[in-house]
């Protein structure tokens, strides 16, 4: 039996599932039994809300629940009581009872409806049946590094606003000057940091926010 976690993945997984069964035709047949699609991937992009619902779609005709689960944003993980690692443990008894789920892969992406800056809806058809996605913007700060061949390391968080660990100013020729305060709560080096570091920024990414199947009309 999935405990109480689980079975939140179960559920929000199996919706697009019961999206899909009803109306399956001929083409939705015949990926129910060929299974997870393995043709190259696709880019993995969050910079739009349509690039980031495509990236969540790839990731359910391939079958990665690692990828599912980095389309989703940090409330919405919260909500549903989920991190990687159970995403990780649920997912084989997910697809065991749902063998079908890599299909609503293959639904069509519209154009997103914008609520504001931060908020954006996008409405799917999946074969015949309605499946809305609302998404959000969510900022966050990363770095990345490696030190002696050892395994990466990484840190990282959400942050509200950018200006919580940025600023900016403007010199008399007119240039902007950013600068990025981050509290990385390590032992480590300074200088040891900033020689084995791989990569680091800000990051504003589309995250799936909440999904729903309002009735069908």
């Amino acid at each position: 039996m999935l405990d109480r976690p689980a079975w939140r993945v179960f559920s929000l997984l199996s919706l697009l599932l019961l999206l899909v069964l009803p109306a399956g035709g001929c083409c939705s047949m015949a990926r129910l039994f060929c299974g997870p699609d393995k043709t190259p991937w696709v880019p993995i992009d969050f910079s739009t809300p349509e690039k980031s619902v495509r990236t969540l779609l790839e990731a359910l005709r391939r079958d990665d629940p690692e990828r599912v689960y980095e389309c989703l944003s940090h409330r919405y993980r919260d909500e549903l009581k989920i991190d990687n690692g159970l995403t990780q443990l649920a997912w084989p008894k997910i697809r065991e009872q749902n063998p079908g789920l890599h299909v609503a892969g293959y639904a069509e992406v519209p154009a997103a409806t914008r609520i504001d800056a931060d908020r954006a809806r996008i409405e799917l058809n999946v074969e015949g049946y309605p499946l809305v996605l609302e998404l959000v913007r969510q900022r966050s700060w990363q770095v990345q590094w490696q030190r002696d061949g050892g395994p990466e390391l990484a840190k990282g968080e959400v942050v509200p606003t950018f200006t919580k660990v940025a600023s900016g100013k403007s010199d008399e020729d007119g240039r902007v000057q950013m600068q990025i305060t981050l509290d990385l709560k390590t032992s480590a080096d300074p200088d040891e940091l900033l020689r084995d570091l791989q990569r680091g920024g800000l990051f504003a990414e589309w995250k799936v926010d909440r999904m729903s199947s309002p009735p069908k009309p």
